[in-house]
């Protein structure tokens, strides 16, 4: 290996269990004394090693990102897929009470949300991840018990609370192994599997409300994912890792370069210490009350639709395995736009609000329509329900922009609890949109998800300018110019590194 004159020479990382430790040299993030090993290296050894990094990242960590959030989606989406089974007469509901399942799960969601971004930025992630994952599986298997609307409510309360991390985490993740080039892309895969998971599920779902047997079909489609869930956390407790450097399908030489790699991200690997002055700099910051007010309409129309497919469809005039079977489609044009749009904004830089700000436009006509046609043409309405599926690329690519525009440890974990509380917010309200006297076409809720998808609309456009505007302030001034790889180990925040250049 060919050693530059010009650096330090730093003590190579062989072993991932000495690196989950602040580094000797002083400097708060992780990944600093990785970062200066990887500076000794030869340059084209190192491109080389670094493109092996690149494909076994995508060939075994996306993938499990991937299975685990089509779970964690597949979770939430059992109780749409069990109403269509007749759950509510079982267990003897009545007037809001299914509106009040399915909000109490984002109740806890609410509360956990903060403490879990929190708790993954001093505990290892994917052991933190493992333990949820086995939790909410063992929820999942015990509703099958649960036998009236408190019992329900009551395991669904602790649902909440275990699914709280995953966003938070694979967000870090994310960010922590790919560059902020890649991200959107590999957003959209793990995000787009909410599109997948509803398409499986409606499949899985569809196929279970065949059988006969002593568990009513709703309890079996808790029961299958609740077995799959608690059985892949075992897997995740080995494999999924907190940091480029624990990376257990990465070799010692590979974790170097993994951290390397995202080095011009300006933000860093992980700090585990808290910097409380991040936090407030977060709260004097105004693009995270856009996220704020974006994230609460966004989760608005995510609850408000996904916990009511069913009922919506069914209301339309089809019997239960066909509601479920005509749910399919709605995951199969959220998978595909969420990736081609994805793909979009990686390609063409600059372009990821343009691109949320699109993807709510036939939502919106969709929303529109289901308001405005006649119940006589319940083929059209069908099809207006299957265009919610569309902005499921927008809500996916307002995750990557929070992720890409806030540095500094304690204030990207802050703006991440910021977006998953009010997202959670946002799920709440949803479900009490859809007033029982309203049914089957919920005009109220309708028209209220009209206004969200505007406001959605403003906050993207209003962070466009802003952040433009910012850019090109200090393009003008000269610091975009001054960017150091090396300054983005020292845990600045993109207000303290005026050379920190904001992804549109």
């Amino acid at each position: 290996m060919a050693v530059a004159d010009s650096v330090t020479p730093a003590a190579p990382i062989s072993e991932a269990g000495d690196i989950e430790k602040l580094p000797e040299s002083g400097h708060k993030d992780v990944g600093w004394d990785a970062y200066q090993t990887a500076l000794l290296m030869d340059a084209s050894e190192r491109d080389a090693i670094a493109l092996r990094v690149k494909h076994k990242l995508d060939a075994i960590l996306m993938p499990l990102m991937c299975f685990i959030y089509f779970l964690s989606y597949l979770d939430k989406q059992a109780l749409n897929y069990g109403n269509a089974y007749g759950l509510q007469t079982d267990l003897h509901m009545k007037g809001q009470d299914y509106s009040w399942v399915a909000a109490i799960t984002n109740a806890r969601y609410l509360v956990c949300a903060y403490p879990s971004t929190l708790l993954l930025q001093k505990l290892p992630i994917g052991k933190f991840v493992a333990g949820n994952l086995m939790l909410w599986g063992a929820i999942l298997m015990l509703t099958t018990k649960a036998n009236n609307f408190a019992g329900l409510m009551a395991l669904r309360f602790v649902l909440g609370g275990a699914e709280a991390c995953i966003g938070p985490a694979w967000l870090l993740l994310t960010s922590m192994f790919w560059t902020r080039e890649e991200q959107p892309y590999r957003m959209s895969w793990w995000l787009g599997c909410n599109g997948l998971s509803s398409m499986v599920g409606a499949g899985i779902s569809w196929g279970l409300g065949h059988t006969h047997g002593s568990l009513a079909p709703w309890q079996l489609v808790f029961l299958v994912i609740g077995v799959i869930s608690f059985a892949l956390g075992f897997v995740v407790f080995f494999i999924i890792p907190s940091s480029p450097l624990d990376a257990v399908f990465l070799t010692p030489e590979e974790r170097i370069v993994a951290v390397w790699r995202v080095s011009r991200n300006q933000t860093g690997v992980k700090n585990p210490n808290l910097l409380w002055y991040q936090a407030v700099e977060a709260a004097r910051d105004p693009k995270i009350y856009l996220f704020a007010v974006h994230a609460v309409s966004m989760g608005m129309l995510s609850s408000g639709t996904g916990n009511f497919f069913s009922v919506i469809i069914k209301g339309f005039g089809f019997d239960s395995l066909h509601t479920l079977l005509y749910q399919m489609p709605i995951g199969a044009i959220q998978f595909t736009a969420t990736v081609l749009g994805g793909l979009f904004a990686t390609m063409v830089p600059g372009t990821v609000l343009i691109v949320i700000i699109v993807g709510m436009l036939p939502s919106l006509a969709g929303m529109i329509g289901i308001a405005s046609i006649s119940s006589e043409h319940k083929w059209a309405l069908l099809v207006c329900t299957w265009l919610q599926g569309v902005f499921g690329v927008s809500n996916i690519l307002s995750w990557s922009v929070v992720m890409a525009n806030v540095a500094g440890h304690t204030k990207r974990t802050t703006a991440n609890g910021v977006w998953f509380v009010f997202y959670a917010s946002g799920n709440i309200i949803g479900p009490f949109l859809f007033l029982t006297n309203e049914a089957p076409r919920y005009f109220t809720a309708i028209k209220t998800l009209c206004c969200m998808f505007g406001v959605c609309i403003f906050c993207a456009a209003s962070l466009y300018v802003l952040l433009s505007w910012e850019n090109r302030k200090r393009a003008a001034m000269g610091f975009l110019a001054e960017a150091r790889d090396e300054d983005n180990f020292e845990d600045k925040t993109d207000m303290e590194n005026k050379a920190f250049c904001y992804k549109l």
